[in-house]
């Protein structure tokens, strides 16, 4: 809390100076970027901190006060991420030589030369998931998964449907007769029965030459003090040596180049064991802390409540005295009372001088007519550094808070953590049996104030004037009302009309569309940090004509699903104050096959705790054919996935780039067939427009839903109905908001990858094995250049059966490595024009290619060249 106290001060005293009249110079695009950057950094350390802090409090108060600060940090932090992606400085093959600079936002933010430059290792940047987005909504996640397995039971008689079939044959199988069969057998073990032949009479035969040599030799008795010292210099040596080799393996421990090898089990088993009981002691604090309101709720009620009551009751007498005293005339309600006590804002905008209404006119007209002339230039956006926001006001007070309450709160005697009674009192239970005597006060007073205004109302009876009261309410009908939202699609089906979400999700759920995911977790996508991002992306090579950007890494990969997906879904309050333009709705995976995309949908799913609704290809072919129904499965889904009791929701297809498939050039529309002559499948354009509509249209900024597309072959859908724009009706705006590149393993990932799949394959289901030392891992990322990390995966496998790991733990085999290169080359490679593939797809759907385009056009214009064209046209 004092870290994040100080942070913020810093920030708002910048702010203030710039304020005070010592006003800053306008900042760089590369000065905003190390602003915010620094920013980003800092903050990432203070919700790692408070994350850690908040998963091991015990106290049930003070956790409140720790979560209310960790959301706000967690805001700041998704803030500061789409600000270094807006703002991260172009390469100088498409940056503007002269003027402003224009924001040309790149999603791959490389942050190693500040991590050097402040001495902080790479760990610093990865993203910590929250345990809390899964705790606390355990009981509600179980009630849910409890339904889904119910119908799962009911309607498919299985307990979990699999997002993936896993398909790891050991080896490829021809078929063969009996007959076929047998005689391969035979062949093998004649062959095996001939080996063992050979050996045995190679033993024979090595057995009577060492004979012969024994008895042919003149041996030579040696001298017993010889003998000793030979024994004690092979002694020496092995003793050397060993002393030798552990002074080495203590070395390359010490500097961090190899594990420790003694073992820690027993220290782990502790650990965990004290972590359950930590968490026990916490569900046991909040649930005599929440049992303990009631309890004092009755209590301030029964000691204070006549003395608050007496108090709102004079407060409320006072205000109708003068008020008749005032008007003379009898309050009906109380409304007028509270607008006293809580005035309105006051609008800051002035009414404007009709003078100046006719300049603005004036000047209006001159526009017009210059706009007639030519086209006015957009303004260039530039960007801000100040710190001081609404955001930044609510943490510091926040922080103020905590330690106007616990720093000087004695805390010595509270050894197991229980809740204070009193400061509940003073913060939850006052207020809240104010607000109850106030409505039972308010209503009493309304009742008085009828009974008055009814017999008041008597003494004036047969005056002339009836009715007077009723002449308000005229013309009130639909005033009040605003421009109601166009309905979904879905919601005039008769089919659906009356089905609830339960109902609903029971309908998904039979055609397979709610799948059970994988105990995946980010951390899973395995790869390292680039240490030379910065570096690459800054230079300007003349051997280059063309700029490309590098690939990115793993790293930045799953800091942007977890800033993107995890962080804002995993809690409600996150959510909901969330700025509009940093609502991430849906992102696009695209890459080659096996190279985590759908390990990362998984993955997101499961550290959220969220329902997984798949409309992939294969769970649509066949079904939701007929009129409508396109539309009735798009309803059904987005409905499940809106639902509260039901949340957070993560929406998946595979395959994305068939659901927006663009038309092909030169090819008429085939009756009955498909407009691009695509291959047989499932028709999936049919739900394009029922998507976008549902996405752009029925996510709201409240719902806890994130839609993830994953396609191998992006280049073949319409770029324009992929990328959002957020322009014209939501079925043209287009569906993807962010888009991120799953490449394939570069050296180092393809070196961890090996070295976590062997591990992984040799430990089973538990164990600690290390993969052998003299293990050539080096030589197998090598040559495994082009696969990815799924193919990788089903290499090692193929390889490393459950009875090839027996023979290695007996030491009958040891493991070498030529035994993968069989199952690699098995293995679906990607080619140089398969890199290019998506290389071109990125330059298209990041603007890199028009941004480029752009720059040259100016060029040109500077040159003259422009001019030159446009007089040749006229000649």
């Amino acid at each position: 809390m004092t870290v994040l106290g100080e942070q913020v001060h810093i920030e708002h005293v910048m702010s203030e100076e710039n304020e005070e009249g010592n006003q800053m110079p306008e900042p760089l695009i590369i000065e905003a970027f190390q602003h915010y950057a620094v920013l980003y950094i800092k903050y990432m350390q203070i919700f790692s901190k408070l994350e850690q802090c908040y998963d091991s409090m015990v106290h049930p108060q003070k956790r409140i006060d720790v979560k209310m600060t960790l959301e706000l940090v967690i805001r700041r932090v998704i803030e500061l991420r789409h600000m270094l992606v807006k703002w991260n400085p172009p390469n100088p093959d498409v940056a503007v030589e002269t003027g402003d600079q224009p924001p040309f936002p790149w999603e791959y933010v490389n942050l190693d030369d500040i991590l050097s430059d402040l001495k902080l290792p790479p760990a610093t940047m990865e993203v910590p998931i929250p345990r809390y987005f899964k705790e606390d909504n355990m009981a509600i996640h179980r009630q849910r998964d409890r339904t889904v397995g119910g119908y799962m039971s009911m309607k498919l008689g299985v307990n979990k449907v699999p997002v993936e079939l896993e398909e790891f044959a050991e080896a490829s199988t021809i078929e063969m007769t009996y007959e076929q069969a047998i005689e391969a057998i035979q062949r093998n073990e004649r062959g095996r029965q001939g080996k063992q032949r050979a050996n045995f009479v190679k033993e024979m035969r090595d057995d009577d030459r060492k004979k012969k040599n024994y008895i042919d030799s003149a041996t030579m008795e040696t001298d017993p003090e010889i003998a000793a010292a030979n024994i004690q210099r092979l002694f020496r040596g092995y003793y050397s040596r060993s002393n030798a080799m552990r002074e080495r393996d203590e070395e390359l421990v010490f500097i961090g180049m190899k594990p420790k090898t003694y073992d820690n089990d027993e220290l782990e088993n502790d650990l965990k064991l004290s972590y359950k009981k930590r968490k026990q002691e916490q569900i046991d604090n909040r649930e005599a802390y929440e049992k303990a309101l009631e309890d004092l709720r009755l209590e301030v009620l029964e000691e204070e409540g006549p003395e608050m009551r007496d108090a709102l009751r004079e407060e409320r007498t006072k205000w109708v005295t003068d008020t008749i005293a005032e008007t003379n005339e009898i309050p009906i309600d109380l409304e007028k009372f509270y607008e006293m006590k809580n005035p309105p804002p006051v609008e800051e905008a002035a009414a404007e001088d009709p003078k100046d209404k006719k300049g603005k006119k004036d000047d209006k007209k001159k526009d017009d007519k210059k706009k007639k002339g030519e086209k006015a230039p957009k303004p260039i956006e530039k960007p801000s550094l100040d710190g001081k926001t609404e955001l930044t006001e609510t943490m510091q007070s926040q922080v103020e808070d905590f330690e106007g309450v616990w720093d000087e709160r004695d805390e010595s005697d509270n050894f197991i953590q229980k809740h204070d009674p009193e400061l509940a009192k003073e913060r939850i239970i006052r207020k809240q049996v104010e607000l109850e005597l106030k409505e039972q006060v308010d209503e009493m007073l309304k009742n008085s104030l009828a009974k008055i205004s009814a017999q008041h109302a008597k003494g004036k009876k047969g005056k002339g004037k009836k009715g007077k009261g009723k002449k308000g309410k005229k013309g009130k009908g639909k005033k009040g009302k605003g421009k109601k939202e166009k309905p979904l699609p879905g919601a005039k089906l008769a089919d659906i009309k009356n089905m609830d979400p339960d109902h609903m999700m029971s309908v998904l759920i039979e055609h397979k569309m709610i799948n059970n995911v994988e105990n995946v977790k980010v951390e899973d996508l395995i790869g390292d940090f680039n240490y030379l991002g910065r570096v690459i992306d800054t230079q300007q090579r003349k051997d280059v004509k063309r700029w490309l950007p590098q690939n990115p890494s793993m790293a930045q990969l799953r800091a942007s699903m977890s800033e993107y997906a995890i962080l804002p879904l995993g809690s409600l309050e996150v959510k909901k104050r969330i700025m509009p333009e940093n609502n991430v709705r849906s992102v696009l995976l695209y890459g080659p096959p096996g190279s985590g995309k759908t390990l990362m949908a998984q993955a997101v799913a499961n550290e959220l705790g969220a329902l997984f609704i798949n409309l992939s290809p294969d769970k649509l072919e066949g079904k939701f054919t007929g009129n409508k129904e396109a539309t009735k499965l798009m309803h059904m889904a987005f409905t499940v996935a809106k639902e509260p009791s039901f949340a957070p929701a993560v929406i998946y297809f595979d395959q994305a780039a068939d659901y927006f498939k663009a038309k092909a050039k030169g090819k008429k529309k085939k009756k009955g067939g498909d407009d691009d002559g695509a291959k047989a499948g499932p028709d999936l354009k049919r739900f394009m427009k029922d998507l976008m509509i549902y996405k752009n249209q029925a996510l709201t900024l409240e719902d806890r839903v994130v839609v993830i597309g994953a396609c191998t072959n992006p280049e073949d859908a319409d770029v324009k109905q992929l990328k959002h724009t957020g322009k014209g009706k939501p079925e043209k705006q287009g569906f993807f908001e962010k888009f991120l590149f799953f490449p394939y393993p570069g050296y180092p990932d393809r070196v961890m990858l090996w070295k976590y799949f062997v591990k992984k394959c040799l430990n089973g289901e538990g164990g600690k094995k290390e993969v052998p030392d003299n293990f050539d891992i080096s030589s197998l990322a090598h040559i495994s250049e082009g696969y990815s990390a799924g193919a990788i995966y089903k290499a090692v496998r193929q390889t490393l059966t459950p009875r090839r790991v027996q023979s290695i733990e007996g030491g009958k085999r040891p493991l070498t490595e030529t035994e993968f290169i069989n199952a690699l080359a098995r293995q679906e490679v990607t080619y140089q024009s398969d890199a290019k593939k998506y290389m071109d797809f990125t330059c298209k759907i990041t603007d890199l290619d028009k941004r480029k385009k752009e720059k040259e056009d100016a060029k040109k214009k500077e040159e003259g060249g422009g001019d030159d064209k446009k007089g040749k046209k006229k000649k």
